[in-house]
């Protein structure tokens, strides 16, 4: 499943954070947002069929829903956190949890839920560094997360293939087989590096600049950019 550029920009961003804003309660019932001073919290979401990109900073929620933008500032709820355009309530977002419910001039929208795999669809990734490691100038390696629940791509000299399974910004990756080209050297052990952190890959973000991070609980990572 690919998206027109409009779209896939939409998708770029820190994913599947929203958790963070419902970790605690306010005397009121309503949930805070992320501390003032506090780095923004970035979530990509799926209201239906509309990819759409919010970060919470302070008491302000900027929301990004294909090619249009708003800037909503924090209201009284009974419940979550709720956000709307100063002066405007036909354009709101409801944060609950890990979902929310979006309003955007009077049209409402299915309950938006992390994209999770949508965001990892969205094209091929091309991978910069391996275990803050970087990579070998000239060579490629790639990630292409399939909506079959399949994972292949360019190892260095071998191609790849596996299974992955994602589950909010839960990511396991399994069954990794290769070609058998012969890969020695520096890129064999680069190739290596790769396969061994990809394996044991168990959550993903993606920074505000749009990388994709692959993260290990043992401290492996790598970071890729969509082609």
């Amino acid at each position: 499943m690919r998206f027109r550029p409009a779209l896939t920009t939409a998708l770029l961003g820190s994913l599947v954070l929203l958790t963070a804003c419902a970790s605690s309660q306010r005397p009121s019932g309503s949930a805070p947002p992320p501390p003032r001073g506090a780095e923004p919290v970035v979530a990509i979401m799926s209201c239906g069929s509309l990819p759409v990109r919010t970060v919470f900073s302070g008491d302000q929620m900027t929301l990004e829903a294909g090619s249009d933008k708003y800037v909503l500032e924090q209201v009284r709820s009974g419940s979550g956190a709720k956000y709307e355009v100063p002066g405007d309530s036909s354009t709101s977002y409801w944060s609950k949890g890990d979902k929310g419910m979006l309003v955007i001039k009077g049209q409402s929208y299915p309950e938006c839920e992390p994209a999770g795999a949508l965001l990892l669809q969205a094209g091929e990734w091309v991978v910069e560094d391996i275990n803050q490691g970087g990579i070998i100038d000239r060579s490629r390696v790639t990630l292409n997360f399939g909506n079959d629940g399949r994972v292949s791509g360019r190892a260095s000299c071998n191609n790849y293939s596996g299974a992955y399974a994602v589950a909010g910004n839960r990511l396991t990756v399994s069954q990794l087989v290769t070609t058998r080209m012969a890969c020695v050297g520096a890129m064999g052990q680069q190739e290596s590096r790769f396969l061994q952190a990809l394996e044991n890959v168990s959550s993903f973000a993606v920074s505000d600049t749009g990388a994709l991070i692959l993260k290990a609980e043992s401290g492996d990572a790598l970071t890729a950019r969509l082609q």
